[in-house]
């Protein structure tokens, strides 16, 4: 711009490329103007007069605002407009100011004092001022897209107006875009802050008042055209939404009498002018609310910047760390990337800390206060929203309430009940709402979807609270959500997979708030019960055991007080809850009571398919009991009412007894099963594939590579894996992804795979805790006891971990598979020099197979035992079990077992007499194989017979 100031004695100081002008407030740079606020500039002058010296913050305080009270923030804020103003760095690398931790500032910079025509010979005297914009005090961040969009919209268009809501960035996106403009308009850049305008007839005269027209008499509007008509400059009309009208009309008879002006506009609605051009502004982007993040990820998203820039202007100190980054993300999420909502969280940092301040937006107003600079309606979030609020009508400000109850996207049917109004009358009002920016906009299928901003949702939630309507809303609100879910069920058959989950995950939300608010009000009535059996297939379809666990148990214990027992809800609620808590608190004799209780009344009023869901739920508890006989007799029976009832579910009998022909030995027959129903398609109404607590497909991949692997084939077993977890991850179905991970673990420690299968004992501890599925806990604790037997020996540790995980497993009555999870505990007794223990302890693993009949381990217990006796020196009893086994594991198809037995016996007889009978025994074992050449196990037969040849 080449602004210059007359050169004169006035006092001056220089340092750098700058010349300060303390009594004109002036600072320059190469005899250039540089923008700069006062307080800044007294900051400054403060810091140059006694440059090299500290100058502590309470000098500075005291001298910028000597009659008033101010937060040291304020401080901060303008230190570090200065030092952008100088193009200084940071602390540590600082030219001009340099922080003294928790003290104050100094002036680094040489400094000469002289008098200005000293640093400013033959200037001119400056010309007219063309802008009234405040001095930028802060960065900002993540809207260059949306200014450079708003310079360009200005090429086709003359007004442009940014809609957002409160607090959302628009007036610091248009003061950005007005600052980029300064000298592209022969009159300048003029702002004209409307908030101050109480009434709309004063709009044109406010406007009239900042660019120098006349103004205040009736005919303000003619007279300020008048004036306009000849200049070339850029309005920004700022804060319109409580004169929108007027502001209309005003910028309507501009544009027509004044060619050269353009009007840039902040409302949280649009003009509704001709050829408007209107840019919503967004929220800042912040980062995806499933994704852990590293502080240096984080930082890539402007929401988390803007935090760390605020935060760090509070505390000089503040860096993002890494273990704090997923909580700011987290924050700023919440606060749907609100500018205003997240300054204010920052400029708390120092009193909460990053985890504090995240626990504190369950109070949300308690934190989101504190500016004392800045407009009133920005100074604190509430203020905010309650100057937003204060401009609706009657009518709309009832429905912002009443629609604060949903707990996230809601259409105008719902929004027309909890409100009580018609649904024509809700849909006119929510638009309105929307275009005044209070509600956010979505698509859902064809329909509009709803949103309230977590800011607005906390304020407006605390006016239907203070309305004195909050219990009506409210017990609307859970008649709604009872009847839409008892509808989505109906439309759980119809609805293709992903549209059906896509639309009823949003309603887990809303039906947590019903479920909070009628527990609260009436814990044992109808409707609570009503709603708790209306998201049972919601809790099933994503796993949420747990929760399922809690709602049921609450609602059978209401049932004989609302006079339900008996009914259908009972059914559905004993049948939910039997499921739930079987892998929650265990196999217990309670869950097959009622398991047993729910089949009952199904069976009493004829409901076939709540028959075929509890006998399915009794046949899986057996299984998992060791009780597999009783379980094939179980699944015989669902699969009798399935052929005449519903013939689509007879695959899910099949993979059951899969399972239990495996446990039971008959594994060619169980891998012949399992193979057939792995080329099928098992998806429901050809899309649905969970219906029985877990993914057909991915249950039987995960039962076929046990049955791949013992017969034979082990890397076909090992790609079964892979395909099995691929399935399970893209159902996100947590109980399916837990089958996959309970069979894999095993798969990868019989192969000798012990870091791949530690690292799926991991995955499985991390989905148990996460999802409270303890059934399943004993399954990682023995596996990863089992890996560090393998890598470490048998230690007292190692022992001391086996043992606990075989007593979890017993606490849960969890016992299918307790056989080979005993032997592997004697094997590490037997090696840790506990022989009396390892006996007894392969004893009972071999009761237990002939109890539960699980034939399919039996030949590696008795391998096992073979060992045992061959370190006691008894070689002959040895061999025999040695021969049991591989005799057991032809009759069952174990050829993986079979081989291991082969092995250990070729070992005992090699340089014995049966030598030659120990290798052609082995060879012959080892040419059934046609792959799996690699593992472990081939691999140490491999060497045996090279041994054997040297």
């Amino acid at each position: 711009m080449g602004n210059s100031f007359v050169a004169t004695g006035e006092r001056a100081f220089a340092f750098g490329a700058f010349v300060l002008v303390p009594e004109r407030q002036a600072l320059l740079q190469d005899g250039v103007a540089v923008r700069l606020g006062g307080r800044a500039l007294d900051i400054l002058t403060a810091l140059v007069e006694r440059a090299g010296e500290l100058v502590s913050k309470r000098e500075l305080l005291a001298r910028v605002w000597p009659d008033t009270i101010v937060d040291e923030s304020n401080l901060k804020v303008n230190v570090a407009a200065l030092r952008r103003a100088l193009g200084d760095g940071g602390s540590d690398d600082a030219c001009y100011i340099a922080t003294v931790n928790g003290r104050g500032y100094r002036l680094i910079a040489p400094v000469t004092p002289g008098a200005l025509s000293d640093f400013a010979p033959g200037a001119v005297a400056p010309p007219p001022r063309l802008h009234n914009l405040p001095t930028g005090t802060t960065r900002v961040l993540g809207r260059a897209d949306a200014i450079d969009a708003i310079r360009r919209d200005f090429g086709v268009a003359r007004l442009v107006t940014i809609v957002g809501p409160g607090g959302i960035g628009k007036t610091t996106v248009a003061l950005a875009v007005a600052e980029q403009a300064i000298g592209s308009y022969r009159d300048g850049v003029w702002l004209v802050d409307l908030a101050l305008t109480k009434a709309p007839h004063m709009t044109a005269s406010a406007i009239a008042a900042v660019v120098g027209a006349a103004g205040g008499a009736p005919d303000s509007l003619e007279m300020l055209c008048r004036s306009l008509r000849e200049r070339d400059m850029l309005l920004v009309l700022d804060s319109c939404e409580h004169v929108i009208d007027a502001c209309a009309a005003c910028a309507s008879a501009i544009l027509a009498q004044a060619p050269d002006v353009r009007i840039l506009v902040t409302s949280r609605e649009p003009l509704r002018l001709p050829d408007e051009r209107v840019r919503r502004l967004p929220g800042l982007a912040t980062p995806p609310s499933l994704e852990r993040l590293d502080a240096q990820e984080a930082m890539m998203f402007p929401a988390v910047q803007l935090f760390v820039d605020r935060a760090t202007d509070r505390v000089d100190s503040f860096t993002l760390r890494d273990d704090e980054a997923p909580a700011v993300a987290e924050i700023c999420q919440r606060l749907d990337g609100l500018a205003l909502a997240i300054e204010l969280a920052a400029t708390r940092i120092d009193a909460f800390g990053v985890g504090g301040l995240l626990r504190q937006l369950d109070h949300c107003f308690g934190v989101l206060t504190g500016r004392r600079s800045g407009p009133e309606r920005h100074r604190t979030l509430a203020a905010t929203l309650a100057w937003s609020y204060g401009l609706l009508s009657v009518q709309e400000a009832a429905l912002l309430r009443a629609v604060a109850v949903f707990a996230g996207f809601f259409d105008s049917d719902g929004a027309a009940v909890v409100a009580a109004i018609p649904r024509d009358e809700a849909t006119a009002l929510l638009a309105q709402l929307a275009a005044k920016s209070l509600l956010m906009t979505g698509v859902d299928g064809n329909a509009i979807a709803y949103r309230l901003l977590e800011t607005t949702h906390v304020y407006c939630a605390e006016k239907l609270r203070a309305s004195g309507e909050d219990h009506a809303v409210r017990q609307r609100h859970a008649q709604h959500m009872c009847a839409t879910l008892e509808r989505a069920a109906g439309e759980w058959a119809r609805l293709p997979a992903g549209e059906w989950e896509k639309a009823c995950r949003d309603l887990l939300g809303d039906l947590r708030v019903a479920l909070g608010w009628t527990g609260h009000v009436a814990p044992d009535g109808p409707l609570s019960i009503r709603l708790t059996v209306a998201g049972l297939l919601l809790w099933n379809h994503f796993s949420l055991t747990e929760e399922c666990d809690e709602h049921a148990s609450h609602a059978v214990a209401a049932l004989d007080a609302a006079g339900l027992t008996g009914t259908a809800l009972e059914m559905k609620l004993k049948l939910s809850l039997g499921g739930a808590r079987m892998f929650t608190r265990g196999l217990t004799h309670e869950v097959t009571e009622t398991l047993q209780r729910a089949l009952q009344i199904a069976a009493g009023i004829g409901d076939t398919d709540y028959q075929l869901r509890c006998l399915m739920m009794l046949g899986i508890h057996a299984l998992f009991a060791g009780q597999h006989v009783a379980a094939l007799r179980t699944l015989e029976r669902f699969a009798a009412v399935a052929r005449v009832a519903d013939p689509s579910v007879l695959p899910e009998s099949e993979v059951h007894m899969g399972i239990a022909e495996l446990f039971l030995g008959k594994l060619p027959a169980s891998r012949h099963r399992l193979e057939s129903l792995a080329r099928r398609d098992l998806r429901y109404y050809g899309s649905y594939s969970v219906r029985y607590l877990s993914d057909p497909i991915v249950l039987v991949r995960s039962a076929l590579m046990h049955a791949q692997w013992l017969t034979g084939s082990p890397d076909t077993a090992m790609r079964t894996a892979a395909a099995a977890m691929a399935d399970a991850r893209l159902t996100r179905h947590h109980l399916s992804l837990n089958n996959v991970l309970s069979y894999a673990c095993a798969l990868f420690y019989w192969a000798g795979d012990h870091d791949e299968c530690a690292r799926y004992v991991a995955m499985l501890d991390e989905q148990i805790a996460r999802h409270g599925l303890i059934t399943r806990k004993p399954v990682a604790s023995f596996y990863g006891a089992a890996v560090a037997y393998a890598r470490e020996g048998a230690s007292a540790a190692v022992i001391g971990a086996l043992r606990r995980a075989i007593d979890e497993f017993n606490g849960t009555n969890h016992l299918a598979r307790m056989p080979y999870y005993l032997s592997v505990l004697a094997d590490a007794l037997d090696h840790g020099g506990h022989p009396d223990a390892a006996e007894t302890t392969i004893g009972i693993a071999l009761d237990k197979a002939a109890e539960q009949q699980e034939q399919w381990c039996l030949p590696e217990v008795w391998r096992i035992q073979a060992g045992m006796a061959a370190r006691r020196g008894q070689a002959e009893r040895a061999a025999t079990l040695l021969l049991d086994a591989m005799k057991v594991a032809s009759e069952t198809g174990a050829l993986a077992w079979r081989l291991r037995a082969a092995t250990d016996l070729a070992t005992l007889w090699r340089a014995g007499p049966r030598d030659c009978e120990a290798r052609a025994l082995l060879a012959g074992v080892r040419a059934q194989f046609t792959e799996g050449f690699a593992t472990r196990d081939l691999a140490d037969v491999a060497r045996l017979l090279a041994q054997w040849q040297e």
